[in-house]
This record gives structure tokens, sequence and C-alpha cells, in this order.
């Protein structure tokens, strides 16, 4: 197969090797080559949604691998942990983590199956339920935040203070499409 991409050295205005590699810097030279407008909200959805996937990809397989966990039931058990009382809404659980309702029962299927958290119906409203993480589940949730810290939560080579600005950057983002909870 030839490669019909311009690479640097055939010409003014090609795209160097290092940028043809990079799937960002080759959207953004074909966007200025074919586009009059600004790339750079486009780039900043690319960017965001190449790392999302490669990120999650990481993550989930560390957690399957060493703890025989998905990032759903991570993310859950991690949720529950940092409750006040390490019980939560199966529905509150379910809004925290941007998923379905049938994910997050799904979820707690499986890890209620390993003993890592329990479900009870809710004292006052009978169609509701809770879930509460054990002691087991405790234990797990620690050791895999431990193996993925060592990590960097699937983004390697970001360093505390990136992280913090990277959240400080996506903080007004989030909240302007809608990331705030208003229900309570």
């Amino acid at each position: 197969m030839v490669d019909t991409h311009p690479v640097a050295g055939a010409g003014e205005g090609m795209l160097a090797e290092e940028e043809r590699l990079d799937p960002v810097q080759w959207i953004k030279f074909y966007w200025e080559r074919h586009a009059d407008d600004d790339p750079y909200p486009f780039l900043a959805m690319s960017s965001v949604l190449r790392l999302h996937q490669l990120m999650t990809s990481i993550l989930e397989q560390d957690l399957k691998q060493s703890f025989s966990l998905n990032l759903t039931d991570y993310l859950m058990l991690k949720t529950l942990q940092m409750s006040d009382t390490g019980t939560r809404l199966l529905s509150r659980v379910a809004w925290h983590l941007l998923v379905h309702a049938t994910t997050v029962t799904l979820a707690a299927d499986r890890l209620e199956s390993r003993g890592l958290l329990v479900r009870r119906p809710h004292p006052r409203d009978r169609r509701a339920t809770c879930v509460s993480i054990t002691d087991e589940g405790r234990r797990l949730v620690d050791d895999a935040t431990s193996a993925l810290k060592e990590g960097s939560f699937g983004m390697p080579g970001l360093s505390p203070e990136q992280a913090r600005v990277l959240v400080e950057l996506m903080a007004p983002i989030r909240k302007t499409a809608g990331d705030v909870d208003r229900t309570h």
C-alpha cells in the first residue's frame, strides 16, 4: 500500500512526519487546508475524546487484570467509599457515574455477588434501592486506587500540577454543559 499523505521535504505546506503520526495534528493540518474557520474547537473535542478512549482502555486493562473489575464497578465502589456513610441510592450512583440505571443495576449485581456491596430497600421509599460498600469492597477499592495511582489514573506523564490545571480548565466547560447537580 502506498502512503499518499504529503510529508515534510516535499514542498511548502506539507505535513511533517511527526505531525502525520499524531492524529490530532493530522486533523489540524487537513482542516487548515480545507476549511477557513478556526480548527481548535474541533481539535479540542477530538483531543478530549481520544484521551478518554486511551485513558479508559488503560484503566479497564489494569482493573480487569489485577482486580477483576471493570471501570464502572471500580467507580461505583469508589463513589460509595467516598460518601459520608458508604451508602447511596442506586439512582444517585447512576447520576454520578453518568450511566443508565440499568448499567448500575448490573454492576450492583456483579459487586453484590462478590460480597463487595450490599443492596437494601430504601427505609422510606419502597421504590428506591440503597447500595452500601462492604469492608471487603473498601479493601479492594483501596488496593485498586493505589494501583491506578501508580499509573497516573490512565494519564501517564501528567504531573500533579498539570492535573490541577486540567481540572480547573475543564470545570467551567463541564458546568456550562450541564454537569452540575441541581436536584440537591
